[in-house]
């Protein structure tokens, strides 16, 4: 359940917007940030030992078509593999990277629209593959979310329509995130 307490934040240097098929890394004192999560799925990363964190803005199930490079990261695979790359590429192997997800919303409230929760399973489907922890997650219902993780604290924050922002996970508070599964 995401927490309603208030955490007070640090200063952070720079925010990070990441919209839609797009893939960013934060630095300490970068705040990633979503742009509004539809039926789009964020999954966020963290490695607790460097501070340093991801986010995929995935807006479609899947793997791109092959010989079509163009917004390779609204799809899942493509932009989960570059997540991880990139994070390799700051010498975080898997084991060191936890993750969270947020969105997947039938923010369109269509009775036959499947494509929120065909996103959803394919992009846990995959961190599952991969063999990825996950911290917590708050996918599915009707209203958008904005995600966004400070990689100073370790803490991923989410809100769900106009509700003020929330605590979805504690990265560094294993204990804590275990309940931490909403479905809202």
């Amino acid at each position: 359940m995401l927490s309603k307490r208030k955490i007070a934040r640090p200063e952070v240097a720079a925010i990070k917007y990441v919209p839609s098929g797009e893939v960013a890394i934060g630095l300490e004192n970068e705040l990633l940030v979503s742009s509004p999560l539809g039926t789009c799925v964020a999954v966020m990363a963290y490695d607790a030992k460097t501070k340093i964190c991801g986010m995929a803005h995935i807006m479609l199930p899947g793997k791109s078509q092959k010989g079509n490079p163009v917004h390779k990261n609204r799809y899942a695979a493509d932009a989960i593999d570059d997540l991880l790359r990139k994070l390799h590429q700051a010498g975080i192997p898997n084991e060191n990277i936890d993750i969270c997800l947020a969105g997947g919303a039938n923010v369109l409230k269509k009775e036959n629209d499947t494509l929120c929760i065909e996103l959803a399973a394919s992009v846990v489907q995959i961190i599952g593959e991969k063999k990825l922890k996950v911290r917590a997650t708050s996918l599915g219902g009707y209203e958008r979310r904005i995600a966004s993780l400070d990689p100073e604290t370790g803490i991923a924050y989410c809100t769900i329509g106009e509700s003020p922002e929330m605590v979805l996970c504690e990265f560094g508070n294993k204990r804590n995130n275990d309940s931490n599964n909403t479905n809202n």
